[in-house]
């Protein structure tokens, strides 16, 4: 079974996919995860911040409190030690990396995790990544901006003004991932097997809908 699960900030998306997890015994492939394979690979840390900010400079601060801590240098393991190096070689050039090329390597990353089966995809492009992978049930969890910045803003201790700077920040990086790297419209249902609006949707009842959807779309992938 393999679920992507896209979120807007302030949905509950990754309450919601931790239970999910949890009631289908899944392996969550986070960004973490994911960032520290590409690390492996030998994707730089730089580029794999700009993945995620890329368009947006000026904002990168506010993005970077929004979606993660700082990131950490790594050397890449010699490539008798990581078989993923055979896998992504072309892809790695020795010296200077671009930007698609490691997305590309990130997309390899996801799509040889989720060959394991039985893992939830939590963002990170991977309703797009594994598009009309058999048995792959995508995923997005959304909600009204008030009820988001509402939501963030509690979570955050943060006043309303500024709550509502960073549901938009998220969205806009979002939305402008999707497009660059795989030319689609993050909010574009058709993109999704199940769209769950947690403005009239109980976390509970979410994870259940996610649930029946899985099933359903792994039995007749």
């Amino acid at each position: 079974m393999i679920i992507t699960l896209s979120r807007q900030l302030g949905s509950e998306g990754d309450l919601i996919a931790a239970r999910v997890v949890a009631a289908l015994g899944l392996t969550l492939i986070d960004r973490e995860r994911v960032w520290e394979r590409a690390l492996a690979a030998g994707v730089p840390a730089e580029l794999l911040q700009r993945l995620m900010y890329e368009g947006q400079r000026s904002l990168a601060a506010e993005i970077m409190d929004t979606f993660s801590g700082p990131a950490v240098r790594r050397e890449p393991p010699a490539a008798s030690s990581n078989p993923l190096l055979s896998v992504f070689a072309p892809l790695l050039p020795p010296a200077d990396m671009s930007l698609d090329e490691a997305a590309r390597t990130v997309g390899l990353v996801i799509k040889d995790l989720a060959s394991q089966d039985n893992v939830l995809v939590l963002g990170q492009g991977g309703q797009c990544w594994l598009r009309g992978y058999p048995g792959a049930c995508h995923v997005q969890v959304v909600a009204p901006l008030d009820i988001r910045v509402a939501r963030v803003a509690a979570r955050e201790h943060l006043s309303l003004a500024a709550a509502r700077r960073r549901v938009r920040i998220s969205d806009q990086a979002r939305a402008e991932y999707l497009l660059r790297f795989h030319d689609v419209r993050w909010l574009d249902p058709l993109l999704y097997h199940l769209v769950i609006n947690t403005g009239q949707t109980t976390v509970e009842a979410a994870v259940s809908l996610i649930v029946h959807a899985a099933h359903a779309v792994a039995q007749n992938p």
